[in-house]
């Protein structure tokens, strides 16, 4: 069962849990108890069905303690088979005392193995105040922090867990329902003071690109990277999240201390839009010119730009990063990239 004030991401946390052990082989089902905001179940459920995961929210038009009981009795009885069942409750606008209540009759009926608290990452002090208070209402056995890929470290939090004694269970690293990772200290430590999360980074890599990514990185320190490979590499950039993210799991010191690798969210949008043009370049290309580009002469350049809708700058322009990157591969050991990179490509 989920609780916690406005604006915490609890509805988001909630399907992001069922995603979470979804991927884990498990089959969750969630139960929307939050009768007070219109918009509250419509969200849910439009989350839900995004990763085809069950939902019960019971009829339109109901509302107050006794209906948010009702639909938790329906939605226990309606899922009883399954594995996982996630509860999200109404938010809080402060600790009102019949919001509380509630909560209290909620959890009489679930009896649920965990009482997770959602609190914002920039909720700062405020945290320490707000888990006793929850704690001493209905118990807390864990605590998710949201909102952990803005500018707030979740400091705030770890006043959370000195105060009440609950351990910090999840992570909301990012907008959608992939964004979840279990909190690590190790991991967390790390990354608040600028080490990054390497190991993070390498699971990431291996959800998404499967087990024939050593295979690929073995051809590619070979010498045998090609535009094809290129566009493997950003098709798979793309599935595992924003360059922003996966940057900020990168130490400080990474590429010989590139200084900078800048973090501002103008610079990594500008990458992320370049990136997605060079994809659509490549889609021009035919499958021997993806396979050796060496043959892509200013005839093919003019019609692959044609195509593309590109002009035929931003062709050698593409060309011009195949390079850097088959040059930066077969250069890896120095840890240092030995190149500008293009514009619109900065960090």
């Amino acid at each position: 069962m989920l609780f916690g004030l406005h604006g915490s991401g609890k509805t988001l946390s909630c399907a992001r849990l069922a995603r979470y052990f979804q991927k884990k082989g498990l089959k969750p089902a969630v139960i929307c108890a939050d009768v007070y905001r219109p918009a509250a179940k419509d969200q849910l459920k439009q989350l839900c069905e995004s990763i085809g995961v069950p939902f019960y929210g019971g009829a339109d038009g109901g509302s107050g303690t006794q209906e948010a009981l009702r639909i938790v009795e329906a939605g226990l009885k309606e899922f009883e088979k399954y594995d996982v069942l996630i509860v999200d409750t109404a938010g809080r606008h402060a600790l009102e005392e019949d919001m509380i209540e509630e909560l209290r009759r909620l959890g009489e009926v679930v009896r649920p193995d965990h009482r997770l608290l959602v609190l914002d990452a920039s909720i700062g002090q405020l945290a320490a105040t707000q888990a006793k208070a929850f704690d001493e209402a209905v118990g807390i056995t864990g605590i998710i922090i949201t909102k952990m890929d803005g500018t707030a470290k979740g400091g705030g939090a770890l006043s959370a867990v000195a105060e009440v004694g609950a351990p910090i269970a999840f992570l909301g690293v990012g907008e959608t329902v992939e964004d979840l990772e279990k909190f690590e200290p190790d991991r967390f430590i790390s990354r608040l003071l600028g080490m990054g999360d390497i190991k993070s980074l390498v699971e990431k890599m291996e959800e998404s690109l499967g087990a024939e990514a050593a295979e690929a990185a073995t051809d590619w320190l070979r010498g045998k990277f090609t535009l094809k490979d290129l566009y493997e590499q950003l098709e798979a950039l793309r599935k595992m999240g924003p360059l922003k993210q996966l940057f900020q799991m990168l130490p400080l010191g990474m590429f010989g201390g590139l200084p900078g690798l800048k973090l501002d969210d103008e610079a990594f949008q500008i990458t992320d839009e370049k990136l997605h043009r060079f994809k659509v370049i490549m889609d021009s290309m035919t499958k021997e010119e993806l396979a050796n580009p060496k043959i892509i002469d200013r005839s093919r350049v003019l019609r692959i730009a044609r195509g593309a809708g590109a002009r035929t700058e931003e062709v050698n322009e593409l060309l011009r990063y195949y390079k850097m990157m088959q040059k930066a591969i077969k250069t890896m050991r120095g840890g240092r990239l030995p190149f500008k990179l293009p514009k619109g490509l900065r960090f």
